[in-house]
């Protein structure tokens, strides 16, 4: 019997070959195209996006940029909350008699404060003549913040942003400082424009400009150009009145940061400032401004996953635009051609050649769109986005699988070798039983993660930056490991899941992997929180003889919903997780507790299911929650026993 070489030059078979794998490749494209419309789809987009930043995009801090900090190192000196208005008015008149280029201010300064505080601000920026202070638009559910005409007077009343009258005196202008969210809760992007009654810059753009006296000049509308760069929109492709751009120049700290306590302490050389761009802000963990950013889900500092202020995001996408750095994203119809191409290389390469050749190939088809990403991303600022090709290639095998067995019915024994080298080849991915399972219920195959309903909680120790001040490492770590082991204990004897721990805070999933129905896991839930105060309260008492441990007070946050869940990670480590709106909504829940000066804080939907089981309810009204454009019902309960 004559065996069909996969290397020798047939030309028929070749064209055959060639526009066989052609449409194999357009069907595995048409997939990818659906499926590229779903959340879970967007979601891991998002995943490789960070993981190119993360791996080609980290630059080292800026040099043209500092910021001073009100970090946890000044908040434990000042031991205020809020930082009384004339201690920053302290900072800025110290930076300003340094005379940088201009100062930005992210502090709101929206509501009267005493007297003397405000006087003491009002004559800093006055002294210091380029202070850019911060606003809010009513965007996103977010209530309009402007400062007091005291501060600044706008030139025009109806801007949001914009220069503030030299009659009375006061700061230079004010800029909005609202920065976009995706929907997976990350910042990626930054607002150049406010599209107000009166258009205007925000905040980055407002303060670059400021630094280099250099205006923006419009393009077209895919681009603009700023200091003789070109630079493209983030969404120029979909959305033609886009004002947005893709931050280029992530750094785990973007710029130079001095902690707030040496300058107000005059430990800081006299031109540190000179001719700089300086922000003011804070990162402190009191003031609970932290947003996820790409690095947040690789990048480490000290074992623990970096997240930003708002701040140091500001001062990301300032370096953005005077580094040139903003990234450029392709088209759709870009990234639908390169995966039909990588797909259609695939296929033919799979049924063109022999095992041996035909993996090797693969091998480098496979890599190829990551390697690329990363080195135009690395060079050139320059994002492609590689999943829709990786998945198409995933669904390439089996449909190449699949046209070579429908092939062989019809064909010779010749068609019957070509398919066994198929096979043979996949077989050498995975267990030749597994691919036979996976060719046989290829219908069933999903590479996605799952939707499922389920109960999340977070919970968090309330001051535990100032319980930890000035103790050993070693003496925090006893206690908290004493903590955390306490509410393990109880956690497993309610069925709950303990996703992770996240500092001094947890985060806990009830209904996943495993479920007991949407009512019974949200009763665990509850049941599992009032034990866990009631645990701590335990712990309390019995560490009343020990000074050196700290008496504890937690907050948890509860909400039942629909999210995301399957095996996120690298190739070196996986682990089971949840994303979703309603593992952001439990975990800014559990914040306002101390807003609220409550222990349990509920959504509506998880009251609505319980409200039947349990007793002590009470409605806390509506509240405005970070990253959600309407109010939130929220609930407590108070006397209840476990």
């Amino acid at each position: 019997m004559r065996v069909l070489r996969h290397d020798a030059f047939q030309p028929g078979l070749a064209f055959r070959q060639i526009w066989q794998a052609a449409l194999i490749a357009i069907g595995a494209a048409a997939i990818v195209y659906a499926i590229g419309t779903t959340i879970p789809f967007a979601d891991f987009d998002h995943w490789t996006y960070d993981f190119t930043v993360i791996h080609a995009g980290l630059t080292p801090p800026g040099k043209q940029i500092i910021l001073v900090d009100f970090d946890d190192e000044t908040f434990l000196k000042i031991r205020q909350f809020p930082i009384p208005r004339d201690i920053f008015a302290k900072a800025i008149t110290i930076v300003g008699a340094q005379k940088p280029r201009v100062i930005g201010l992210d502090v709101l300064l929206s509501e009267p404060r005493a007297p003397a505080e405000d006087k003491a601000m009002k004559d800093a920026l006055i002294n210091a003549g380029v202070v850019i202070l911060a606003a809010q638009a009513d965007a996103g559910g977010v209530p309009q913040n402007l400062p007091l005409p005291i501060f600044c007077q706008p030139e025009d009343p109806r801007a949001a942003t914009g220069f503030c009258k030299e009659d009375p005196a006061g700061a230079l202008g004010y800029a909005l400082i609202n920065l976009p969210i995706d929907q997976d809760g990350f910042v990626r992007q930054a607002f150049l424009f406010y599209s107000g009654v009166v258009p205007t810059t925000e905040f980055a753009l407002t303060m670059a400009m400021q630094y280099t006296g250099q205006p923006i000049k419009p393009v077209d509308k895919k681009r603009f150009s700023f200091l003789g760069r070109r630079l493209w929109y983030s969404q120029w492709y979909t959305d033609p009145a886009s004002n947005q751009i893709l931050i280029g120049s992530w750094a785990r700290q973007p710029v130079p940061a001095i902690s707030a306590w040496r300058v107000l302490s005059g430990d800081i050389p006299p031109d540190t400032f000179t001719d700089k761009l300086v922000l003011i802000g804070q990162t402190s963990d009191a003031v609970r401004d932290k947003d996820y950013t790409p690095l947040f889900r690789f990048a480490l500092d000290n074992g623990q996953r970096v997240s930003m202020s708002g701040t140091q995001i500001h001062a990301a996408a300032i370096r953005s635009l005077l580094e040139g750095t903003v990234v450029r994203p392709p088209p759709h119809y870009a990234v639908t051609i390169a995966t039909v191409v990588m797909c259609w290389l695939a296929s033919f390469i799979l049924m063109r050649f022999r095992t041996t050749f035909a993996a090797l190939g693969m091998l480098i088809v496979v890599t190829v769109p990551c390697l690329l990403a990363l080195f135009l991303y690395h060079n050139y600022r320059f994002w492609v986005p590689f999943l829709g090709q990786e998945m198409g290639l995933a669904f390439t095998l089996p449909i190449t699988l699949g046209v070579q067995f429908l092939s062989e019915s019809v064909l010779a024994q010749e068609a019957r070798s070509q398919r066994t080298q198929l096979m043979t080849l996949f077989s050498s991915y995975v267990d030749p039983a597994v691919a036979g399972t996976i060719w046989e219920r290829r219908d069933e195959v999903s590479l996605n993660g799952e939707e499922r309903i389920a109960t999340v909680m977070f919970t968090d120790i309330r001051s535990f930056t100032a319980l930890s001040a000035g103790k050993p490492p070693s003496e925090v770590l006893r206690w908290l490991n004493q903590y955390m082991t306490a509410m393990d204990e109880v956690i497993r004897l309610h069925g709950g899941f303990l996703n992770k721990f996240i500092g001094d805070g947890l985060m806990i999933i009830f209904g996943l992997p495993l479920s007991h129905g949407v009512r019974q896991d949200a009763i665990r839930g509850l049941h599992a929180a009032l034990a866990m105060l009631k645990r701590v309260d335990e712990l309390n008492r019995e560490n009343a003889a020990f000074p050196e441990r700290p008496q504890l007070r937690i907050g948890c946050g509860i909400h039942t919903g629909a999210l995301m869940a399957g095996s996120i990670g690298s190739a070196n480590r996986q682990e089971y997780s949840v994303i979703g709106e309603t593992v952001n909504l439990a975990s800014r829940l559990e914040s306002l507790n101390k807003q609220y000066k409550t222990e349990i804080l509920m959504s509506q939907a998880t009251h609505d299911i319980l409200a039947n089981d349990f007793t002590g309810f009470e409605a806390l009204g509506e509240a405005q929650v970070k990253g959600f454009d309407q109010p939130i019902p929220i609930f407590t309960i108070r006397g209840h026993q476990i």
